[in-house]
């Protein structure tokens, strides 16, 4: 049985990786910045397998440390922050060094700890962006953390690979998430738009007609994390719905 670590695994694509995890009968680690949160995840993955809650900050190393005091198999990166903040904002400075501890510096810390403890022949997957290969006004911190993580990715794969330790990414396009929702009630309310419209423009401009789901982002975590994928490695991969970006 497979240890299996999930940050930011309350919701969204990190609990929609955890049940696909959980599905192949692996042990499962639930992580989060709150109690509160993961009672309901633990309620959702009830009578699913083997799970084990446990609170982390990922912008606290000691936290995340203790995360992998037992070591990992899989470990998918996944916590983090949206937040929209243009240069004349009056909070872009705090939204930028928010959106950088949790995206990018939590991120590494969560790769790190996993990597001294993790035995050779594991995986691990950092969660990207679109906007980590591309750009959108109004986006700066957001977009920035994830182009870094990609880089951190690439470095990483090849210095864990005389370990076969496997590192890659996946770069979702629109998921449907509580934190989209909460960014297309941003977006709206600051181009005096009606969220529902909003969100039917936009999902109109995807080649296939839909926004990604967290099970589709999911299924290629999975896939990242099994011998399927053996030979890969410092790679990032896109699941967007037809969304182009390189």
């Amino acid at each position: 049985m497979r240890r299996v670590v999930i940050t930011g695994a309350a919701s969204g694509i990190g609990l929609a990786s955890a049940k696909y995890f959980l599905s192949l009968g692996d042990h499962v680690v639930v992580s989060g910045r709150t109690g509160h949160s993961l009672d309901a995840a633990a309620d959702a993955l009830s009578g699913l397998g083997s799970v084990e809650t446990m609170i982390a900050d990922v912008t606290d190393p000691t936290a995340v440390a203790a995360l992998f005091e037992t070591p990992a198999d899989v470990v998918v990166a996944n916590a983090g922050v949206c937040i929209q903040a243009r240069l004349d904002d009056e909070n872009s400075d705090d939204v930028w060094h928010r959106t950088m501890d949790v995206n990018l510096n939590g991120v590494y810390h969560v790769v790190k700890a996993a990597a001294r403890e993790m035995a050779d022949g594991g995986s691990i997957i950092t969660v990207s962006s679109n906007l980590g290969k591309n750009a959108r006004a109004g986006y700066e911190a957001y977009t920035a953390s994830k182009h870094a993580v990609l880089g951190l990715t690439k470095c990483v794969a090849l210095e864990l690979a005389p370990r076969q330790i496997r590192v890659n990414a996946v770069c979702p396009g629109w998921v449907d998430t509580p934190m989209a929702w909460k960014d297309s009630v941003e977006t709206a309310r600051r181009t005096g738009t009606d969220v529902e419209a909003f969100r039917t423009g936009a999902i109109s401009n995807i080649p296939l007609g839909r926004m990604v789901t967290s099970e589709d982002v999911a299924n290629l975590i999975g896939w990242l994390a099994s011998d399927g994928a053996s030979a890969v490695t410092g790679q990032s991969y896109n699941v967007a719905c037809g969304e182009f970006f390189n």
